[in-house]
């Protein structure tokens, strides 16, 4: 008889437990889960209730009113560095379209966008956001710092975090007209640190496993999916996988979903501790906005998943 094997997901790990208190042995438990979805999968769907469901329905009812604002406002979403504006649909993602809001985790930053998108004002869309945006930011320092324990450098932990930036990329993927491609957005890796992911209730995103099979992601109530990019691949010496992921449209709804990047000033090492025989040093320091400009700056047919090792392999 045959075995049938059930479809693949992405572990889920739970940030709600009332005793996930950093040093307990709950916390211990679950950076070790953290740390084996990360080598593993590259990614983990999180359980995280600090985002209540009228914050989630707040921000997605603010989206919507964001993109439905003309396109010469839009196109003022501007910046020097690269993939952090607006971005419109491209032959091979026509159904794709976002906006960055720089340092979103500062009220500074959330107003500076939102006086660009509303020049007399919207109180209630950068409260939104902004408010939002910390909360993520909570979990994703809780992650990064799970990770730099779970391999004994949390010495770096300090530095590193107060390095970070953030950029919050809002995104819509309409639905295809006949005869279109459905590809919301192409297979890619991410080029920051941490991606923290979420979406509205069309589901689309699918994620490859090291053996090539793609998985979709459904993400459950109060949950968000949180994945390493190349950035962290290469500060952890290629311990940390960072997976390939595109957006496949099937449904007859519009998708609308967001992503906190996070990007680091200075250089990037690899620590030290990370290097022994069985792990040689495969990767030099870096610029992180270097490498998302070397990105930015290959020929679309060489843009590849080995993005890190192309920029700063050993």
């Amino acid at each position: 008889m045959e075995s049938q094997t059930k479809p693949r997901k992405l572990p889920n790990i739970d940030f709600t437990k009332e005793n996930l208190k950093l040093g307990t042995s709950t916390w211990l438990e679950t950076s070790n889960e953290v740390k084996c979805a990360l080598e593993e999968y590259g990614c983990f769907v999180a359980v995280y209730d600090k985002v209540s469901l009228e914050l989630h329905n707040e921000v997605f009812k603010s989206l919507k009113e964001l993109f439905d604002l003309p396109k010469e406002t839009k196109v003022q979403n501007t910046s020097d560095k690269p993939f952090f504006g607006y971005m419109v649909q491209r032959p091979r993602a026509p159904l794709y379209e976002s906006m960055g809001i720089d340092e979103p985790t500062t009220l500074q930053g959330a107003q500076t966008f939102t006086s660009l998108m509303w020049p007399s004002g919207n109180h209630h869309f950068c409260e939104t956001m902004h408010s939002y945006s910390k909360l993520l930011s909570e979990l994703e320092l809780t992650v990064k710092r799970m990770v730099f324990e779970s391999y004994g450098v949390e010495k770096h932990y300090d530095s590193h975090s107060e390095s970070t930036t953030n950029l919050l990329r809002v995104m819509k993927y309409r639905v295809p007209r006949m005869k279109e491609t459905n590809i919301g957005a192409d297979a890619h890796t991410d080029k920051n640190f941490i991606t923290i992911l979420d979406q509205n209730q069309v589901n689309g995103l699918e994620v490859k496993t090291k053996d090539g099979v793609w998985i979709s992601i459904d993400f459950l109530p109060s949950s968000f999916v949180v994945m390493a990019g190349d950035a962290f691949l290469a500060w952890s010496n290629g311990r940390v996988h960072s997976p390939s992921h595109r957006v496949i449209m099937n449904g007859n709804e519009p998708r609308y979903s967001l992503a906190l990047f996070t990007y680091h000033t200075g250089t990037i090492r690899v620590p030290e501790e990370l290097v022994d025989d069985e792990h040689p040093l495969q990767f030099k320091p870096f610029d992180h906005l270097g490498l998302l400009s070397f990105f930015n700056n290959l020929d679309v047919s060489r843009q590849s998943e080995f993005t890190a090792k192309a920029y700063c392999g050993v």
